[in-house]
């Protein structure tokens, strides 16, 4: 997959209801980022994984929550800024784009 699938895929998902929020405020206009791959530390200690940021909750500095998407099994994660110097950390994954905007 390329960051243009990705991004088709996340908007086939959001179908047009760009108001859609969460818990947390997210507005997705703003918090949807160009899909990039990165490495991510996975949180329950089995290292290190290859995954696509898609959304930033504060994309100012990167501080919030980020959802994350494995291209390999189709779901969306969130992970999480980490210490400095290591990969963001991937909390888990929780299934479509919108399940995994609702478990921010």
């Amino acid at each position: 997959m390329d960051a243009a699938e990705i991004s088709r895929l996340v908007e086939r998902e959001i179908d047009g209801n760009w108001s859609r929020s969460n818990a947390h405020g997210v507005d997705l206009r703003r918090c949807l980022v160009k899909p990039t791959k990165g490495v991510y530390e996975d949180c329950s200690g089995s290292g290190s994984i290859e995954l696509w940021l898609i959304l930033e909750e504060v994309p100012e500095d990167q501080s919030g929550y980020k959802i994350v998407f494995d291209e390999r099994t189709g779901v969306f994660g969130l992970a999480t800024r980490n210490f400095p110097g290591r990969p963001d950390g991937l909390i888990g994954f929780y299934g479509s784009f919108l399940e995994t905007l609702e478990a921010m």
